[in-house]
């Protein structure tokens, strides 16, 4: 009977381990290569921007179709397995309120699409708006950052499996660099 018991454990903790959702960004899970994923959203119509060429490693930046205009958008990925883990949205006002409306009208959609997700507002930080959306995939942040009379409307999409792993290998490489006298 115990035998059966621990099968029966074995089996839902295997169910649940492969059952995980990545969360998904215009329709598309956060998971894959970043080449893969660029592939995905070139199909609806993205392309690589011309900014690419300044972008770190670790970041591709993409323009495409969103909301009715093209808009940049950031792929992030871990720089030594390729896969994905985040996608941004950016844009830049210089008027305060036009980087409120922008910021409102896409709280509002999240807020519908996202109703089961943990919402919290406002967000630790010198921003001037910002709340978060969080559930078992990820979590999905937005933000207006004002530097230098620039109002930037920030939305982040960070999928929660493929994150862990970069969280943790950069934790790794800072107590390293404790113990190294690094710091």
């Amino acid at each position: 009977m115990t035998r059966l018991i621990i099968i029966i454990i074995s089996c839902l903790c295997y169910i649940q381990a492969f059952s995980e959702e990545h969360l998904k960004f215009l329709g598309l899970p956060i998971d894959g290569t970043v080449n893969e994923y660029a592939s995905k959203l070139i199909s609806k119509g993205f392309y690589v921007s011309p900014d690419n060429k300044y972008a770190g490693k670790g970041l591709r930046v993409m323009e495409g179709p969103f909301l009715g205009n093209t808009e940049q958008f950031g792929l992030h990925y871990d720089v030594d397995t390729k896969r994905m883990w985040s996608v941004t949205f950016i844009r830049s006002f210089v008027k305060e309120t036009d980087a409120k409306d922008l910021y409102n009208k896409l709280e509002s959609l999240l807020h519908e699409k996202h109703n089961e997700a943990k919402y919290e507002s406002p967000l630790e930080g010198s921003f001037v708006s910002s709340c978060s959306f969080q559930n078992n995939k990820g979590i999905i942040t937005l933000i207006i950052i004002e530097r230098d009379y620039d109002y930037q409307v920030k939305m982040s999409y960070t999928d929660r499996i493929n994150y862990r792993p970069v969280y943790k290998k950069k934790r790794q490489k800072e107590l390293d660099d404790v113990e190294n006298g690094l710091l």
